[in-house]
């Protein structure tokens, strides 16, 4: 079930992701190395003509840069925009920046005010600005990646990648190989994503210490650390509290390890579908799972869902677990009891004979008016059901106008002419008194209590009542 297989000679993936998964996952890691190859590319002004290999470099950079360049808008200004109405545009937009003139893309003062907005108007900049630490630190503090406008000394510059890692672990990749290999700079990324794991040294992949606050903030961290982690136990139970699909990442002694397993599980039910058949039939591992989530049944095995005190447990946590139970429990009066009482919905889940059961229905109804959609056609018509279902709707009513009066409106004909619900109704919101039937929009308590909420709700009071001195000088 779990796996790995390798890509691109230099890429790893787990096996038990989905093929889209994995053609994600390497165009999004192919490209990301690409950058980094990109990012250690020699300073061209410094060595003068390039050869072939550093071109290509220097067009991978490109590419890389490109991919983070943000949609261009229309631009508001042009080169002879004056400074002081570029400050004004750059502040709200920092891309417009890229339409200023030569000379603004050098003012310090209007670049930072750009970069405040959008931390990739770095890339307008000049390139003595690119160089400039109070820049470019303004800039990766709005957007770590645009570190990748930086200049080659700024990239190599501790304070201003911390700063960049910080917001966005993943500026790691575009860092001097040096500080790739600096245990701070590292520990400040994987802290922010995990999964920067991937861009450091391949000596901070074998940091404990690194490798568990990696795991900690995402467990996938877990692939991208050195092998020997994926044996300790400590490590995986910390990366499978993070992300339960760490486990396949993990040895087969640890996949198989209880405690190990029983955090996964714990931080999804899904992990029970990832483990061996006989760790799933373990009580310890499959009851916490229920306790937690009733639908977690379903990765259980056919004789666990065959199992009566297996599925009571489950529908009492979430009656709709019902569905998934064995066909015989589906007609068990104390397993359907329970999923109705648990949800009144369920009783649709429920086999023929059980929804025909005049107790099983009412208590279905108790908790769901629709739940009488779901009984027999006898039912359905039987007297003490059709009472059943009026009192739950009216139930529900009363405490839906306490809280929105506006719900009356909703109402059928005989509810919206019950004096309770209309007086709690008008009680929050006086104005719904226009929903009420005339008999009561001439009852003096309704009308005041109206009025007191909302004056203006006089205008759907009976006339009998607009005459009343006492209500309109409530209402006014």
């Amino acid at each position: 079930r779990f796996g790995t297989r390798q890509l691109d000679n230099s890429i790893v993936f787990p096996l038990h992701l989905a093929p889209w998964q994995l053609a994600s996952t390497a165009n999004g890691l192919v490209a990301q190395r690409d950058m980094v190859a990109a990012s250690e590319a020699p300073d061209k002004t410094e060595l003068g003509a390039t050869t072939g290999e550093e071109s290509e470099n220097a067009e991978a950079e490109v590419e890389a840069k490109g991919e983070w360049e943000s949609t261009e808008k229309p631009n508001q200004v042009n080169e002879n925009t004056p400074r002081e109405t570029v400050l004004i545009v750059v502040a709200r937009d920092g891309n417009q920046l890229g339409y200023t003139s030569a000379e603004l893309r050098a003012d310090k003062e209007v670049v930072l005010t750009a970069l405040k907005q959008d931390g990739h108007a770095l890339q307008y900049a000049s390139e003595d600005l690119k160089n400039d630490q109070d820049v470019v630190l303004q800039a990766v503090s709005q957007d770590g990646h645009a570190m990748v406008y930086a200049s080659t000394a700024i990239r190599a510059n501790k304070a201003v990648v911390i700063a960049a890692v910080q917001q966005d672990g993943h500026a790691l990749v575009f860092a001097d190989a040096a500080l790739r290999s600096d245990r701070d700079v590292v520990l400040a990324a994987v802290e922010q994503d995990g999964n920067a794991l991937s861009y450091a040294a391949n000596s901070l992949k074998q940091d404990r210490k690194v490798v568990l606050e990696a795991v900690r903030s995402t467990g996938h961290a877990l692939l991208f650390a050195d092998d020997a982690f994926r044996a300790d136990r400590e490590v995986v139970i910390e990366a499978v509290q993070s992300n339960w699909q760490a486990l396949g990442y993990a040895t087969p002694e640890l996949r198989r390890d209880k405690a190990v397993v029983r955090a996964a599980v714990a931080t999804n039910r899904q992990a029970l579908a990832a483990i061996a058949e006989d760790l799933r039939d373990d009580p310890e591992i499959y009851r916490p799972a229920l306790q937690a989530d009733g639908h977690a049944l379903v990765f259980l095995s056919e004789r666990l869902r065959a199992d009566k005190a297996v599925v009571l447990e489950a529908v009492h946590q979430d009656g709709h677990a019902l569905s998934y139970a064995a066909e015989e429990l589906k007609n068990d009066r104390d397993v359907v009891m329970g999923a109705v009482s648990e949800d009144g919905l369920t009783l649709g889940l429920a086999a023929p004979e059980m929804r025909a059961d005049k107790a099983i229905v009412l208590r279905a109804i108790e908790g769901s008016v629709k739940a009488r959609d779901n009984a027999s056609e006898e039912l359905k018509k039987d007297e003490d059901v059709q009472e059943a279902t009026l009192a739950t709707e009216r139930g529900a009513l009363l405490a839906a106008v306490k809280l929105d009066g506006y719900a009356l409106r909703s109402a059928c004909k005989r509810l919206r002419a019950d004096r309770e619900i209309v007086l709690a109704a008008v009680k929050q919101n006086g104005k719904v008194l226009v929903f009420a039937p005339e008999e009561l929009r001439k009852d003096r308590e309704v009308v005041m209590a109206a009025v007191k909420q909302n004056g203006k709700a006089l205008v759907f009071a009976h006339a009998d009542m607009k005459s009343n001195k006492e209500i309109v000088l409530e209402a006014v």
